[in-house]
């Protein structure tokens, strides 16, 4: 097998490992949203970070906002968590979480974006990434002709 060959084959597998580990993480959360508990949890602090970014050749700047909450388990003690996908955060909003209830530490929100969102976007992935790594894979068996 050429270089090329080898260097086709592992860009196929790693492009099949990603949509992989997507799905893996999807059914982990849908898992944990059947069978964690709920609670009501309060914004407490609410902060924003900027990060600069060159990659693509231009200069960008990324905004982010994060928010940290405080929320009370089945048996009343208090435990926090933070998030960043929130539109616009402010300090006393009340949101819906979700926590291990044998460690409420692990606790996240409960709303994440539509599950049509979810679908349309984890399918697309999954339909470029694993196509592309299914013909990298089949072109480094050198069982495709161009």
């Amino acid at each position: 097998m050429s270089f090329g060959a080898v260097t086709a084959l592992l860009v196929g597998i790693a492009m099949l490992i990603f949509p992989a580990w997507l799905a893996w993480n999807l059914i982990r959360r849908q898992r944990r949203l059947a069978t964690w508990p709920r609670a009501q949890a309060t914004i407490r602090h609410v902060w924003k970070t900027t990060r600069q970014s060159s990659a693509t050749g231009t200069s960008t700047t990324e905004k982010t906002m994060h928010a940290r909450y405080e929320f009370r388990d089945n048996p009343g003690r208090y435990h926090t968590g933070e998030v960043e996908h929130l539109a616009k955060p402010k300090v006393g909003d009340v949101l819906e979480v979700m926590y291990d209830p044998t460690d409420p530490k692990l606790n996240d929100t409960v709303s994440g974006g539509s599950v049509v969102g979810r679908i349309i976007n984890y399918g697309a992935i999954f339909i470029l990434l694993g196509g592309m790594g299914i013909f990298f894979i089949v072109a480094s068996l050198d069982l495709v002709h161009m």
